[in-house]
């Protein structure tokens, strides 16, 4: 049936390859090409671009944000899939197996469907024939492999279905009842294993717990009023970091849930199997394990719910404390428990499923448990799977470090995907080179054969434990470190107003500095608009045009040299700051502290293209774009320095409103550019920064108001840049930042602490069956007491401290690349590593102990007689 299947998709791979290559494909304006000669069409007209110029509005273009760019760019897929599809009819026809080649050419076919609809051409029937033969292939060739496994199935099924009919009318008749001593024994067996439900209802109440109080404490910060003047960047930017919290506890939650019900499941096997020696009939016992699983959730949930409430009302007074709000926010609590309720039910629904189809074939009713198969060591493609693994770990390390991609996860994601490839397949080459030698392999074979029966389980759990040290070395330690180094919230902000002035404000300030007792400055400026303000993401791929434009735009400060000189002269007097700026050099300034993540000034990222990590800047207005004019509306810059310092204030983290540098002469040129349309693009020139004195605060943020009114058309493109920005709040929601920020991350690191011992233990509660066999089996041998505890001790210390020791070696790379990448000074530097180093310290201390007492009581239980 194999080679019927091969034969019939090697026969239709020919067909749709001739369709593609020979029927015509595509309508455009009314003329119908095959591809080949579309492209060469466009060829002759000089290239795509030539080609859309001379058959499309450019209006009409611009106004739809349709074009047949983009499509002419997918038209290459059909032709891909023509040469995977040959490729497959020449193996399938000469008996070879190319079951990857049909994977990639279903993927193909898939994607190209897709990118159909981005297309402004029509197409033709080819295209539909082609697309249900690639479904015809699909099905039709799996219909011709499990037509005879179909009917022996259906014939099996047919068979049990008909002895469950007999068995349960055999069980329907059962003529008495269960004895008083039989439930007895049942709940004395449910007694003794108590510290099975505790485990797992402990771990799970902890999970309960944990996003109750996450979900209270951001239900509390979403319902502050208007009136409490919340930063909407600050929110942003604390929301962000609640789900980064929460995306880390659930993933975290759920692996330890699968866990914890797998160790569950195989502790209590065998007391399932004494219920049916016993008489029970398995209905009964279905229902008594369903009974007892829900139970055990239900209480978990409560349990939950029940340490959440004692610490929410705790932690939501610390937190609006911090960011300065005093008054009483109310929480509905029948909601949050709902919503709590959910979530922790869909992740212990998850981890169930997860186990149901590990022990789908298992009989947890068995009163035989059956060991535990021997697992196969990986064979295929093992050098191509480590030399991947190895590109993985340095991209994922790069792209984090530096790039579009910075401080990102999902680079860490891609690294920690290298390493797996590394334990698997390097794992497997390495333990193949070891026993090669026989008396290598026999001086060290009590510690092999764990590895040579048990590879995949020990290599999972070695991961597992490696990902977990490696999220909290890398990345939260540092973080928190980096909060902890972070400067006082009065010196983010060293001016109590900063307004971006339009020509003509001349006379408002005027009045303002005759009414107030104020010390004001005024220096020339021009808005600076970048292409894109924060890190490429599905958020903005979704706000992207069809035409290359991303939202949202970045918009900052530019000054020229001698500014930033006088500014900076009055932050730092003792400093001199000779820039020697020429042309399109620019100096950026970030204004954030050290807690902030590292930026670029313009994240804007094309696959299509290199465009290096210069900026593409245009001074005044926000103007749409698109892929032909981007770099005359917006041209690329040169960074020929940049650092990190607060001239005007943090008032957004160091997103936006940044300070761009230019030359004296450069910036002259862009004001006046500027001027020159300012009556089409009205846009600020005038950088002014007040001091009150003692009492005024309020009274000069009453009057400001009116300037910010009159200029509210400034913040229509993004709500949070606004025409003037004051201290006190700004300085309050820096503070509940900090606070926040260090809750977070020093709770997650301790979570990540706590997981590593909690899988740790779960490893090896797995086990201790075989280890305690095997110890009786070397002390029946001779082997004294001493030689089986250290031996007992290296086992576990592969798991303990090998992947501690791994994830402390790699985290180096990210300790060290914190304050490079942050632009940190060396003072804050030399404050940060040695805050790191005493967190550091303090992780290893605990980890340590919490590995000594775990082995020490795994030892115990394996001694037992």
């Amino acid at each position: 049936m194999k080679r019927i299947a091969n034969r019939f998709c090697a026969v239709v791979g020919i067909v749709i390859s001739c369709l593609i290559f020979f029927a015509k494909w595509l309508s455009f304006q009314g003329v119908s090409y095959t591809i080949l000669e579309f492209y060469a069409e466009v060829r002759r007209y000089g290239g795509i671009s030539a080609f859309s110029n001379a058959l499309e509005d450019p209006a009409v273009v611009a106004a739809t944000g349709v074009s047949i760019v983009p499509a002419y760019l997918f038209l290459f897929l059909p032709l891909l899939l023509t040469a995977i599809l040959l490729l497959r009819s020449v193996l399938f026809l000469a008996g070879k197996n190319a079951n990857v080649l049909s994977s990639i050419s279903y993927w193909t076919g898939f994607v190209y469907l897709l990118t159909v609809f981005l297309g402004v051409y029509t197409v033709r029937p080819a295209v539909a024939v082609s697309m249900i033969l690639m479904v015809a292939d699909y099905i039709g060739a799996r219909l011709i492999m499990e037509h005879d496994a179909m009917n022996r199935k259906a014939r099996e099924l047919k068979r049990k279905e008909e002895a469950a009919r007999l068995d349960k009318l055999r069980r329907m008749r059962f003529p008495g009842r269960y004895s008083k001593d039989f439930f007895e024994v049942i709940f004395a067996n449910f007694r003794s294993n108590l510290k099975s439900y505790l485990l797992f209802i402990l771990a799970a109440s902890a999970s309960v717990a944990l996003i109750y109080v996450m979900f209270g404490a951001l239900a509390a910060y979403h319902t502050l009023s208007p009136g409490q003047d919340v930063p909407s960047a600050s929110g942003a930017q604390i929301t962000s970091i609640f789900i980064e919290a929460a995306v880390i506890v659930v993933v975290l939650s759920v692996l330890l849930f699968v866990l914890i019900i797998s160790n569950y499941i195989k502790t209590r096997m065998k007391n399932y199997g004494i219920f049916i020696s016993l008489g029970i009939r398995r209905k009964t016992l279905g229902l008594v394990i369903a009974l007892e699983y829900i139970v055990c959730i239900l209480a978990s949930l409560a349990a939950g719910l029940l340490a959440g409430n004692l610490f929410l009302p705790l932690t939501k007074i610390l937190f609006l404390r911090a960011i300065g709000v005093h008054t009483s926010v109310p929480t509905d609590y029948g909601l949050l428990i709902l919503i709590t309720a959910i979530a922790f039910l869909l992740m212990a629904g998850l981890a169930t499923l997860i186990n149901y189809h590990l022990f789908e074939y298992t009989d947890i009713t068995s009163s035989a448990v059956s060991e535990t198969k021997k697992e196969k060591l990986p064979k295929r493609l093992l050098l191509v799977g480590l030399i991947y693994g190895i590109y993985c770990i340095i991209t994922g390390i790069s792209g984090y470090l530096y790039g579009y991609w910075m401080e990102g996860l999902s680079r860490l994601a891609v690294m920690l995907f290298g390493f797996l490839l590394l334990i698997y397949c390097g794992g497997s080459r390495l333990y193949r080179w070891f026993i090669k030698k026989r008396d290598r392999r026999l001086n060290h074979i009590f510690l092999t054969l764990p590895w040579k029966y048990r590879f995949r389980t020990n290599a999972k759990y070695l991961f597992l434990l490696f990902m977990i040290h490696i999220f909290a070395l890398s990345v939260y330690l540092p973080r928190l470190s980096s909060v902890l180094t972070a400067s006082a919230e009065k010196n983010l902000y060293p001016y109590d107003f900063v307004c971006m002035a339009h020509e003509g404000d001349e006379e408002f300030f005027q009045d303002l500095s005759a009414d107030y007792d104020v010390q004001m400055e005024t220096y020339p400026m021009v808005r600076i608009d970048t292409l894109l303000a924060e890190p490429f993401s599905f958020n903005t791929l979704k706000g992207s045009t069809n035409n290359g434009m991303f939202f949202p735009l970045g918009q900052h400060i530019g000054i020229s040299e001698s500014t930033y000189r006088t500014l900076k002269k009055i932050i730092r007097p003792d400093e001199k700051n000779s820039l020697n700026l020429n042309g399109r050099e620019i100096h950026v300034v970030f204004q954030q502290d050290t807690s902030q993540r590292a930026r670029l000034l313009d994240w804007y990222y094309s696959p299509m293209e290199d465009l290096g990590y210069d900026p593409h800047l245009r001074a005044g207005v926000i103007c749409n774009y698109t892929l032909n004019n981007r770099d005359e509306l917006y041209p690329p810059y040169r960074i020929k320095s940049q650092e990190k310092t607060i001239l005007t204030g943090m008032f957004h983290e160091g997103d936006q409103e940044n300070i761009v540098v230019f030359s004296d002469s450069y910036f002259e040129e862009l004001r006046q550019s500027v001027l020159d349309r300012i009556e089409e693009e009205p846009s600020p020139t005038q950088l002014i920064t007040l001091k009150t004195a003692d009492g005024e605060y309020q009274n000069v943020s009453e009057h400001l108001k009116v300037f910010t009114e009159k200029h509210a058309a400034d913040t229509y493109v993004d709500p949070t840049i606004l025409p003037c920005y004051g201290k006190q709040a700004s300085q309050s929601f820096a503070e509940g930042g900090h606070f926040f920020k260090a809750i977070a991350f020093s709770v997650t690191a301790l979570i990540l602490l706590i997981s590593s011992l909690f899988v740790f233990y779960l490893k090896y509660s797995l086990e201790i069956g075989e280890l305690r066999r095997r110890n009786q089996l070397l002390e029946a041998v001779g082997m004294n007491r001493r030689e089986r505890v250290h031996l007992l001790r290296s086992d576990m210390s592969v798991h303990s401290r090998f992947a501690f020791l791994a994830g402390v070696a790699v985290s180096a790379i990210f300790f060290i690349g914190m304050p490079v990448k942050r632009l940190f000074t060396g003072a804050e530097t030399a404050r940060y590593l040695i805050l790191l180093a005493v967190l550091l310290a303090v992780y290893v201390v605990v980890y340590c102990a919490g590995i000594h007492f775990l082995e020490k009581g795994f030892i115990k239980k394996v001694e037992e007689p």
